[in-house]
């Protein structure tokens, strides 16, 4: 073919939107059906076993791809700037080339190489560098991604694009990916056939190779997935490679062409509307991906999956969708620049007041930062999906835990499951733990002693961390506050209930006392909102003069916390200029050792240090600690002295057990603490109330966790932490009322109390039973997870039981010795 027509065909395959158009434009060619011409992609017939071991989601996999564009992008300015990327004066990671290369100023990384201190504008430009576009069906659409960066020519695309096993940018200080590190993760999820194209050229202002005489020209090919031949254990993925196929059998060249500029950028709604004189652009046909059938810019789509895949994105990328979809001017294209920034541009309308807040923490020695979001009501779907905590590595998310995290009856906050964002920063892990606590696909975790260690501290931030714990507070009012005057019949009817039989009384009013929420000790009124100041001027033991050492005694298998005061911003310790650094240390006559876990919760000045003994202290050992509060700008850091006494260990009650404590006034400023009652908070939810509760008419019975239980520090109540919520508009119910001639409240009753009773049967046996839920790390926010919390069981089970309570109360009420011994049916005499 002449150049004209290589390039013909390059324009065609990648305008083309559907994977038969792109077979029979090959066909045409000759080159389709033609076995001599399809090279093995890394040059490796078992390449399945590797490509097919990449990401789990399609979503994930296409962050891949967008990782490798931004990384394109740097190494390109690296390369205009005059040296290598390898070159030992190269910026040593991504936010000092980001100053380097786009700000001017790599010393001023904390702020100039993070795009959340640019401004609109100057995001909206760059983006213009990085593009992705949706063509084809709203069901399986095309996805081209395209990018200015350095560029491949069409000789060296084998041993870099089209590699798995090469080390490129192995020595690239300042890159997030390498290539074949998860790159190749999207071709499973590309249609029937697995099509994936890509052009490239390189850039030519960048010093090349002298030997490679391909350095002016557009290289492109097209991949592939061929069923395994007879004899073969699986399939292997290649790549068009038909220039001297004859003469390098089965490793021929890939096609290339003469062009000063190609259509690679998307302009508005045009996915080709923009012309380059270099770049790389990939596009993936017919992709397979539920959330993505529907408009990138709405919810649910493409723009809400990267932002919470890539919540601090390096450099912004610009959204175009090209599909058939109705809207404004404006709404086809956007710009993404993360979760972080996006949160920051927002966070007026949609998150609470005094959030985020951050929590430094250690498990094993290895430092993270944990910030917690707490979104307003029906806010949180708008950023993220089913992830409750995402843990994140240079901006990039590397793995999950679902929202059923929050359910876990340790941590106690199911109320807010829907409204709570965890992101973990696991940047300054060591280059081992991040290893072994991550999977080389970065979409998951695994299941290692890292991973328990990290989850145990998030569990103790989380449970303990007051502004949540207020929020909670609040939001139950707000749920009941309306239905105060009934609660008290609510109450005496379901007492007389479980008194009037003795089964009845043994398992639930023994030894459990059930909270009513607003029946309180007396408070005094909560002072002005926190404000902190920039930097610390104290940062001292509450209620205790700097510089005096506390002496405290710890149970040898608990927790033990100290809490600090201090009249710094929430956001100290995860700032990006001059942020704040906490240490914890073992001081003794021998040595100063580093504490390997703990963490420390601060919020409205208010630090609370939690922190695990060591492992080989013994009962009377006499520990001492100093802990450090510093930032660059210090003079001197706070150095606060304390020494702990190693106690004998106490029961931690699993349920089911006594209050540990008894309620009662704090000094400062005192928060209202809920008082024993012996009876559950019952809540009557109608039709008009249902949106609040997800609830439809089919829904009978939802259950609240509203504090935790079941560890150190935590409330050991069991039942008596929940909070139950009954569709009195229930379908069957209103049935069985429109049927009947008893009395509608009667029947009301009994679907109450007995849908009560129903799900405190259930609560009592997780507690009796310790079981906890845990949910895999790598569940599709696509698909429902199934490994449910106990909430969304006694809610799911509610609703195969709504159908028959009533006529299971009324007909084996009916029930008679008579009958029973003659084997008659209940009613027959009716």
């Amino acid at each position: 073919m002449t150049n004209e027509e290589i390039k013909k065909m390059c324009i065609s395959i990648l305008r083309a939107d559907t994977e038969e158009n792109v077979i029979k434009i090959l066909e045409d060619s000759g080159l389709w059906n033609n076995p001599k011409v399809w090279r093995c992609y890394g040059d490796n017939e078992m390449n399945y076993s590797t490509i097919g071991n990449q990401q789990s989601r399609a979503d994930a996999a296409l962050v891949e791809k967008v990782v490798n564009s931004v990384d394109a992008v740097l190494m390109n300015e690296c390369w205009i700037h005059g040296m290598s990327p390898e070159d030992s004066s190269a910026p040593k990671n991504i936010h000092e080339a980001v100053a380097s290369y786009f700000k001017g100023d790599g010393s001023k990384q904390e702020s100039l190489g993070h795009i959340g201190n640019w401004s609109v504008k100057e995001r909206t430009e760059v983006s213009r560098r990085i593009t992705i576009a949706s063509t084809g069906a709203k069901d399986n659409p095309c996805f081209t991604i395209s990018d200015d960066g350095e560029g491949q020519t069409p000789s060296s695309m084998p041993i870099t694009i089209l590699s798995l096993d090469k080390k490129n940018k192995q020595r690239v200080g300042f890159v997030q990916g390498k290539y074949n590190m998860g790159g190749t993760g999207v071709l499973r999820f590309c249609g029937r056939r697995k099509l994936h194209f890509v052009l490239s050229r390189r850039n030519p202002n960048i010093k090349n190779d002298p030997a490679d005489n391909t350095t002016t020209m557009w290289g492109f090919t097209v991949i592939r997935r061929e069923d395994p031949m007879e004899g073969e254990k699986s399939s292997v993925y290649k790549y068009l490679a038909p220039i001297d196929a004859d003469k390098r059998p089965l490793k021929g060249e890939i096609l290339r062409f003469n062009a000063e500029t190609m259509p690679i950028f998307p302009d508005g709604r045009n996915a080709y509307g923009r012309s380059s004189s270099w770049g790389t652009t990939i596009k993936l046909y017919e992709y397979e991906a539920m959330g993505f059938r529907t408009d990138m810019m709405r919810k649910g789509g493409l723009l809400s999956r990267f932002d919470i895949l890539l919540p601090d994105i390096a450099l912004p990328i610009r959204l175009h969708e090209c599909r058939d979809y109705g809207g404004h001017a404006g709404s086809y294209e956007t710009t993404s620049s993360g979760l972080n920034v996006r949160l920051k541009d927002d966070r007026k309308g949609n998150l609470e007041e005094g959030f985020p807040t951050t929590s430094p923490l250690v498990a094993l020695g290895q430092r993270m930062t944990a910030k917690i979001y707490a979104f307003k009501k029906g806010k949180a779907e708008t950023y993220r999906g089913s992830e409750g905590i995402i843990f994140t590595v240079n901006g990039q998310t590397q793995g999950h835990l679902t929202l059923t995290f929050f359910d876990r009856t340790v941590v106690g906050m199911n109320r807010l499951r829907d409204s709570i964002l965890v992101i973990v920063d696991c940047s300054n892990i060591s280059r081992r733990s991040c290893e072994d606590l991550f999977m080389n696909s970065r979409d998951r975790l695994t299941n290692c002693e890292l991973r328990y260690a990290i989850e145990d501290e998030l569990e103790d931030i989380v449970k303990n961390h007051q502004g949540l714990k207020d929020l909670r507070e609040r939001r139950r009012r707000e749920d009941v506050s309306s239905k105060l005057t009934d609660l008290k019949p609510l109450e005496e009817i379901l007492k007389s209930i479980l008194k009037s039989s003795p089964s009845l009384s043994s398992i639930f009013m023994t030894g459990t006392r059930l909270p009513d929420p607003f029946r309180t000790a007396e408070v005094v009124e909560i002072q002005e909102p926190f404000s902190g100041k920039p930097y610390p001027t104290y940062f001292k033991f509450q209620r205790l003069e700097y510089g005096r050492e506390l002496e405290r005694k710890a149970a040898i298998n608990m927790r033990y916390r100290i809490k600090f005061e201090t009249d710094v911003v929430n956001d100290y310790f995860d700032r990006l200029e001059n942020k704040g650094h906490f240490n914890l240390s073992i001081i003794s006559d021998a040595e100063t050792k580093q504490v390997s876990t703990y963490s420390l919760n601060l919020q409205n000045g208010i630090a609370t240090l939690s922190v695990k003994l060591p492992e080989d202290c013994v009962v009377g050992d006499k520990i001492k600690y100093e802990a450090r509060a510093e930032d660059d700008t210090s003079v001197d850091a706070f150095v606060n002295l304390f020494i702990i006494e190693v106690g004998p260990a106490q029961e931690v009650s699993s349920g089911g057990g006594g209050r540990s404590g008894t309620p009662g006034k704090v000094s400062g400023n005192k928060r209202e603490i809920p008082m024993g009652l012996a009876m559950p908070n019952i809540n009557q939810i109608y039709e008009n109330d249902w949106p609040k509760h997800s609830f439809d008419r089919y829904s009978a019975l939802k259950v609240v966790q509203e504090e935790a239980i079941g560890n150190e520090g935590a409330n050991t109540e069991g039942i008596g932490l929940y909070s139950f919520f009954v569709n009195m508009d229930n379908v069957y119910l209103n049935t069985e009322i429109k049927s009947s001639k008893e009395d509608p409240e009667i029947l009301k009753a009994r679907f109450m109390y007995g849908m009560v009773l129903f799900g405190m049967s259930l609560i009592k046996q997780h507690v009796d039973y310790g079981k906890e839920n845990t949910t895999p790390d790598n569940e599709d926010p696509n698909i429902q997870n199934t490994n449910t919390s106990l909430q969304d069981t006694i809610s799911k089970i509610s609703v195969a039981v709504a159908p028959v309570i009533l006529p299971m109360i009324k007909s084996l009420g009916a029930l008679t010795t008579d009958q029973i011994a003659a084997g008659s049916h209940v009613g027959d005499n009716e």
